[in-house]
């Protein structure tokens, strides 16, 4: 047994033979979603005549097998707007509703379908469906809660992928390896595989973590969750600690998965203490690339030399002052000045006043008596001592090196780092900003400093752009993986090789997994054909997006405690066309939207509710609530104050805040025009507006949203200033009641209902009542 210490962590390495494989019994491994997909022949209902596809049949089978029969037709009024939202996530428009009205050809909803997927809107709205599966935000989250700079691009690039059609199993490898895959004809980069990496790099990071280990490990645990539950639909990292309770997935397959992940980067600096740095890659040729940082590098040089002037500078101030420390402690306990510096012991007087907070540092100052005051400053005096040989030690060190790099000609090295609980009376005394001993504020900079500040100045005017950079992993330094015993890195068990979960190699054999991390061989295996979870996952997320609930329900779990499909050979039957079509997204709308199935109403009658009271044999048409984009994009293109412009970031700066600081809040919705999918979200403090109607917490992959009905949401839409502009503007744009209701409800109104809108107009006026169409339930749902 050797160790190998990889980026401050000690990898352990053992030698001899993986552990033995384990078994599982036939009944484990032909559960449903592990067996081989099939393409069942559709059945052939009685009713042949309401069935237009084959999807049809197989849903009216089920039904006519529990006698019911389906739902009539929705209006073209409610389906038009049912599709609309479905695929773009917007509100049809009057002129949109009455060309359709107008339309009575055959293919008048199939032209509908066809138009709403070549806009560019379709890909913000099922974007966003699929930044839910990848828990999508633009900060680390937790404490520290640091910026994610450039995790836009990878929003950008889904909403990119899903307008273009790219096809799903590319889509699929792109996420996990895209890195690893050549770059398109031409191109020296390929800036979209390393942009789609951003999948398994913006989960929720505790980059402050101590144990680098466990940071490490935490992280990979969440890049496994989402990979396995988002991808595949199996909850995979429950076997992290023990085999899984449920499903055939060992621990030894969750090591084996952690191996393909532990040799991928995912940051760019670990250490052993201090808060780890997040890797970013540059999507630039790399020739931009050295350009970019070779400048970088003489900018770096030029402030690490103001750094070392102004070192020592304040080498130079503090010098006399070194020996003074139980000085001044002692004048400020006796309120004496004589002969001491003014701004010295003034700050001198602020590090020692007492504060509500402990002060552990300082505690025995407090403590301090007429009688010890004296002995106790002595024994600071001492410490401070003892601190500055080291910290005077390590300053040596650094200027040797320093001068070394500078003959040379390399990058000068920064100055010393402090750990915690290192120097601590010395940092508080000398090193810290406003340290007693420190430079004051206003202090002269000397001339050699403002000369290398100008030329820094100029550097920096003369800097090329940084070149596009991307939230993303990359092959890393080879580590052995082991088991971990109980989960507990500290307890290493027997040593692993990548492979993917055993229990699945039936249907899609176990990949050769060459040098490097892996990850290229791990994402042709998950996006192969033969693989049986894969298409089954995503033909069921894309019914879940149009009918409310998968045909599975629980869209990231077909384990053992997962819900079994409603309609399993219909389910087979979709993955299978879905690979067969070229894994093809859009086409998967069209077949599911164009179907009788889709096309019934919502209405439906007593006997339906009790023999199938959550609509599982889709005997009707489930209402759905709008999702919380959906309810504010709606009311902005409305009134015609959306904002279409696509793509880019509303977030400035990196790392990041003070914890009370308000930059750390995400933006406020209200702040903007765009559309919700374009907010950043700051992880540990999402909108308000979000949080009220069940965005989520971005924090772990997202199989569907809730879909609640509480007081707060309704007295949003009664009081929230954005609901009341918008009703101000609507009021404003819309002439009359009978465009107010198309505008608002994508619906003509009867002549009761105008009738009725007028009698309140009169009495509350018009702005009122467009605010109550936009508090309405029909605006809310849809039908």
């Amino acid at each position: 047994m050797r160790r190998l210490l990889l980026l401050g962590i000690t990898a352990v390495i053992a030698f001899g033979a993986d552990a033995p494989k384990p078994k599982y019994s036939e009944r484990q491994r032909n559960f449903w979603s592990f067996r081989p997909i099939q393409n069942p022949a559709p059945p052939t209902p009685q009713d042949a005549v309401w069935a237009r596809s084959a999807i049809d049949r197989f849903v009216l089978s089920k039904m006519e097998a529990k006698g019911l029969k389906p739902a009539a037709p929705v209006s073209k009024e409610a389906l038009l707007r049912r599709a609309t939202y479905d695929l773009i996530g917007l509100p049809p428009t009057p002129d949109e509703i009455k060309a359709f009205l107008a339309d009575q050809s055959p293919r008048a909803f199939e032209k509908v379908v066809d138009r709403l997927l070549a806009s560019p809107r379709y890909g913000e709205r099922w974007g966003r469906h699929w930044l839910d599966v990848a828990r999508y935000a633009d900060s680390t989250g937790a404490d520290e809660d640091h910026r994610y700079p450039y995790a836009w691009r990878y929003r950008d690039y889904v909403i990119a992928a899903f307008n273009r059609d790219l096809p799903y199993d590319r889509f699929v490898m792109e996420q996990v390896a895209g890195d690893l895959l050549p770059p398109p004809a031409g191109k020296e980069v390929n800036e979209d595989g390393i942009v789609a990496t951003g999948f398994l790099s913006i989960g929720p990071r505790l980059i402050a973590e101590q144990d680098k280990v466990k940071m490490l490990y935490d992280f990979i645990d969440e890049q496994i969750d989402t990979t396995t539950r988002g991808l595949l639909g199996l909850t995979v990292a429950c076997s992290r600690c023990h085999d899984h309770k449920f499903d055939p997935i060992a621990t030894k397959d969750y090591y084996s998965l952690a191996a393909i992940f532990a040799n991928s980067k995912s940051f760019s600096k670990i250490g052993t203490t201090g808060v780890s740095e997040i890797y970013y890659a540059p999507t630039a040729p790399s020739a931009e690339v050295k350009i970019y940082q070779a400048h970088q590098a003489k900018i770096l040089k030029v402030r690490r030399e103001i750094e070392m002037r102004m070192y020592d500078e304040a080498a130079r101030f503090a010098a006399p002052l070194r020996s003074q420390v139980a000085i001044y402690m002692r004048a400020v306990f006796e309120g004496k000045s004589d002969g001491l510096d003014a701004g010295v012991l003034a700050r001198w007087q602020k590090f020692l006043k007492p504060d509500r907070d402990p002060r552990p540092l300082i505690d025995a100052w407090f403590k301090a008596t007429p009688q010890t005051y004296k002995e106790v400053a002595d024994s600071f005096q001492q410490r401070f001592d003892k601190e500055a040989a080291e910290w005077d030690r390590r300053v040596a060190e650094w200027k040797t090196k320093s001068d070394e790099a500078r003959a040379k000609d390399l990058p000068i090295p920064s100055r010393p780092g402090l750990k915690d609980g290192e120097v601590m009376f010395l940092r508080a005394v000398l090193l810290d900003r406003a340290a007693p001993f420190s430079l004051p504020e206003k202090w002269p900079e000397p001339d050699s400093v403002k000369q290398l500040t100008a030329q820094m100045a100029t550097l920096r005017e003369a800097s090329p752009p940084e070149p596009p950079m991307a939230c993303a992993v990359t092959e890393g330094e080879p580590v052995k993986q082991r088991v971990f015993v109980r989960g507990d890195a500290g307890s290493p068990g027997d040593p692993v090789t990548a492979a993917v979960p055993e229990v699945l190699t039936a249907a899609n054999p176990q990949p050769e997994f060459g040098p490097g991390s892996g990850r290229l061989e791990f994402a042709k295996w998950i996006a192969s054909p033969k693989n049986p979870l894969t298409a089954r996952v995503m033909v069921n997320r894309i019914w879940q997006g149009h009918f409310g609930e998968g045909l599975v329900r629980t869209p990231s779990n077909y384990g053992i405690l997962g819900s079994r499909p409603t309609h399993p050979e219909l389910l087979d039957y979709l993955a299978s066309q879905f690979i067969a079509g070229g894994w093809s997204i859009k086409a998967m709308h069209r077949a599911m939207m164009l179907t009788a199935t889709y096309q019934q109403s919502s209405d439906t009658t007593r006997e339906k509710a009790e023999e199938d009271p959550e609509n599982k044999l889709l005997s009707h048409f489930s209402r759905q609530r709008l999702d919380v984009e959906e309810i504010r994009d709606a009311m902005l293109a409305m009134d015609g104050s959306l904002d279409l412009t696509m793509g880019g970031t509303l977030q400035s700066g990196t790392g990041t805040d003070g914890e009370n600081d308000s930059k750390r809040l995400s933006i406020n919705p209200n702040t903007t025009k765009r559309r919700t999918v374009y907010l950043p979200l700051r992880r540990s403090n999402l909108p308000t507006l979000l949080n009220l109607f069940d965005f989520g917490d971005a924090t772990t992959t997202c199989e569907g949203r809730d879909h609640t009905n509480v007081a707060p949401q309704a007295l949003f839409m009664m009081n929230a200033p954005f609901v009341e502009q918008r009703a101000v503007t609507l009021s404003k744009e819309v002439p009359d009641v009978a465009h107010l209701y198309l505008r608002v409800l994508g619906r003509h109104a009867t002549g009761e209902e105008i009738a009725e809108a007028n009698e309140y107009i009169a009495k509350r006026g018009f702005k009122s009542f467009a605010r109550v169409l936009l508090a309405s339930n029909e605006f809310i749902y849809v039908d």
